[in-house]
């Protein structure tokens, strides 16, 4: 890999995929706090539809539904630290699983494949380098 890209734009790219991440995160959670129940109601009224092939005991997905602003946003505020990453990049794509599940089991499954590409941007920051400190990376660009 080192020779067809250079390992300091490998870390560029891995810089925006982690911004990427982190812009995703934090704007779903923050939306999610701002929609004063409405996304939380919409979502559990949805699993508890009649017609679902799965259906989930209630208290599963109210539970889940109340967590994820939280989720959301501690694991974009987490993405901002370099050295730790890798950790929260395998936390985005079982969070982004999640998901995808959740999509599923409500029948909705166009937005299964929505959630796919987030999924990979996840694996992708995952292998790539990194810098290991923003400060490091101003020191190296001079």
């Amino acid at each position: 890999m080192g020779k067809l890209f250079p390992v300091r734009i490998l870390k560029n790219a891995e810089l925006l995929l982690r911004l990427t991440m982190i812009v995703a995160t934090i704007t779903a959670g923050v939306s999610k706090f701002f929609s004063h129940g409405g996304f939380h109601d919409y979502y559990l009224q949805q699993f508890n539809r009649p017609e679902l092939r799965i259906q989930l005991p209630s208290f599963l997905p109210d539970f889940y539904l109340t967590i994820i602003p939280f989720i959301e946003v501690g694991l974009g505020l987490a993405l901002f630290i370099p050295r730790t990453r890798r950790i929260f990049a395998v936390v985005f794509v079982l969070y982004f699983l999640t998901l995808s599940v959740g999509h599923y089991i409500m029948e909705e499954f166009l937005e299964v494949d929505v959630v796919l590409p987030l999924t990979l941007i996840g694996i992708l920051d995952y292998i790539l380098p990194s810098y290991t400190s923003y400060f490091k990376r101003m020191a190296e660009d001079e």
